[in-house]
């Protein structure tokens, strides 16, 4: 006996095809979002400023500067560009990097600071290191001020064994001004 296979059923809710633009925008928000969600408290803080005071539109702010400056292709091979991420936005002169040393479990960073009104001697200098692929991001625990012109930071056992990315912004005493972060690179530790 013949079965019959039913074509169309008004119970069975249809699926509508996405189209070709809502599909890459929802991507380029799932990029953005996997790459800002492990940074989401320090974000908070340097971007407040940005959110009106909100943690939320904060967050928003930085997303939004994420999707609009660094993220790069066409769907579906789109990815995000790192070296152009800001963690934190503000108009605090940035320290100037002079050298980058990573030994082993430490990282070192040698920094100056040029002449500016702006620029307090006692403004405080904040390393962020972050792994994508691990899901793991951390900051210096210790304050380090823009005169001493040094940071080093023992680095956490999640970031011994896969490449971070490393941030390094400057902010005021008080937490009310910051500097645009400054992208140091793709690190690895050396055995």
């Amino acid at each position: 006996m013949d079965t019959l296979a039913f074509f169309y059923d008004t119970n069975k809710p249809k699926q509508p095809v996405k189209s070709y633009g809502k599909l890459a925008v929802q991507q380029r928000m799932r990029l953005a979002m996997a790459f800002m969600n492990p940074l989401r408290p320090i974000i908070a803080e340097t971007w407040l400023h940005y959110g009106k005071g909100s943690r939320k539109k904060a967050f928003g702010q930085a997303l939004k500067k994420l999707m609009q400056d660094a993220l790069e292709g066409e769907y579906p091979d789109q990815h995000v560009i790192p070296s152009r991420v800001a963690i934190s936005m503000g108009i605090l002169p940035p320290v100037q990097i002079e050298e980058v040393l990573l030994n082993k479990r430490e990282l070192e960073i040698c920094f100056s600071s040029g002449e500016s009104p702006m620029a307090k001697a006692s403004d405080e200098v904040v390393l962020v290191a972050y792994s994508p692929e691990a899901g793991v991001a951390g900051r210096n625990t210790e304050v380090c001020i823009r005169a001493q012109g040094h940071l080093t930071v023992e680095l956490p056992p999640p970031l011994w064994d896969v490449p971070f990315h490393a941030y390094l912004f400057v902010h005021s005493a008080n937490k009310r001004q910051y500097s645009k972060s400054q992208y140091i690179g793709l690190l690895t530790c050396a055995e």
